[in-house]
């Protein structure tokens, strides 16, 4: 190594030692990120949504939205007051059809109703805590011209103060479940050989705005 760059060398060394490479799922941890109440910002490379819905009884079929963006306004230290808001591009979903190449758009347009209904939005209305790391998050769904409750169970992951994947910004994630009956949303297509109920399975990363 050159004289002239050890110094910058030594210098991202530090940087990088101070800041945290993986989450811990402890009270501590997530009692050190955040400083109090704020925006909390979706890390989209690492976040998922996927959907499964039984297909005549045979398998889960499953499917994903690629375009999703959600907002966290987190404290800590008071989980319960905490509100996120979520949206869904309906044209963005991915199901790997292997020989038919237009099922994923004739999905968005046709049955999501894209161009009249272009958005998909979730706002949470509770947050229950269930547990030291769990809880339940009630919202209303807003989709096809219709709104009514749907309720995750959400596990806290981790978090991370300062990651060093995110330059230092605190981090934190969580896993979540729900149901959903389509039905009451009014999509009812194919249901003499599509199921009712739709199985919701997301995966999200936060980090500190600003």
């Amino acid at each position: 190594m050159l004289p002239s760059a050890r110094p910058a060398a030594l210098l991202s060394l530090i940087l990088l030692a101070s800041c945290s490479l993986t989450a811990t799922q402890t009270q501590s941890s997530l009692r050190s990120v955040g400083e109090g109440e704020g925006v909390w910002k979706l890390e989209k490379p690492h976040a998922s949504l996927v959907w499964r819905v039984k297909h005549m009884g045979l398998s889960n079929y499953t499917a994903r939205f690629a375009d999703f963006d959600a907002t966290l306004d987190f404290d800590p230290k008071n989980p319960a007051a905490a509100r996120l808001t979520a949206i869904i591009n309906p044209l963005s979903v991915r199901t790997d059809h292997p020989t038919d190449t237009g099922w994923d758009g004739r999905l968005g347009k046709d049955m999501f109703k894209s161009e009249q209904f272009p958005q998909i939005v979730f706002t949470s209305t509770k947050v229950e805590p269930t547990g030291a790391f769990t809880g339940k998050v009630t919202g209303d769904l807003a989709f096809l011209g219709q709104t009514h409750p749907v309720t995750l169970d959400v596990t806290f992951n981790g978090a991370a103060p300062a990651a060093a994947l995110y330059q230092g910004r605190d981090a934190i994630g969580f896993s979540a479940k729900g149901v959903l009956k389509r039905s009451e949303f009014g999509l009812t297509r194919y249901g003499a050989f599509v199921g009712d109920t739709v199985e919701l399975v997301i995966e999200a990363e936060f980090t500190k705005a600003g």
